[in-house]
């Protein structure tokens, strides 16, 4: 007889989501009432020529909390004769990234890739100990630290896989940490919705 599936949360052990709580937490700790969070949502280019990009937009802002700031290339960047310096400056003033990406192989949703850009502004904002979130249409959002990471190809190309746990829920409490160390202390916290998706009463 084979051994019951052990339901896969994430791949990340619980001492590092532990500690990745309870860094969510600190930064919680130090949001004042009067600063809303800036959060970057780093896409390939071809995103934002979609059909659904600003439908996308809307799912990312109605699913981090009231007030943040949601910025992208086309409002924070491409003004720049730079990407790189503009970048560098853009970087020490956000609260959060959000990333996505193409499907690595076709019919696998929970196999994300990203470019060597998305790949370098990921590695910059987790090194700052930022909230990093990966989001899929399917799947909403999901934190970085939840998914299995596998490198492709060399540098300065070298692209990044993300795999989301097949059985990752919104209410995991990586999650619940990562939107609350963007949220502004005066704000209601709404688990309404969230609960919902996850299908819980």
């Amino acid at each position: 007889m084979n051994a019951p599936e052990v339901p896969l949360h994430s791949y990340a052990s619980p001492t590092r989501r532990r500690n990745y709580v309870t860094a969510m937490h600190q930064l919680a700790a130090t949001r004042t009432t009067d600063t809303p969070a800036r959060v970057y949502f780093s896409a390939p280019p071809s995103f934002r020529e979609r059909p659904n990009w600003d439908r996308r937009l809307t799912e990312i802002r109605d699913a981090l909390p009231h007030g943040v700031e949601l910025l992208h290339y086309e409002t924070a960047l491409a003004a720049a004769l730079s990407y790189d310096t503009a970048w560098q400056e853009l970087a020490p003033t956000l609260d959060g990234l959000i990333v996505t990406g193409t499907r690595a192989k076709p019919g696998k949703t929970r196999i994300i890739q990203l470019g060597p850009t998305g790949r370098a502004e990921l590695i910059t904002m987790v090194a700052a100990g930022k909230p990093v979130l990966l989001h899929t249409i399917e799947h909403g959002l999901i934190p970085v630290v939840d998914c299995r990471p596998k490198r492709h190809g060399v540098e300065p190309h070298t692209r990044l896989r993300l795999t989301i746990p097949k059985d990752w829920q919104p209410l995991e409490p990586t999650l619940q940490a990562a939107l609350d160390a963007l949220q502004q202390p005066s704000a209601p916290r709404a688990r309404a919705e969230v609960e919902i998706m996850a299908g819980r009463p």
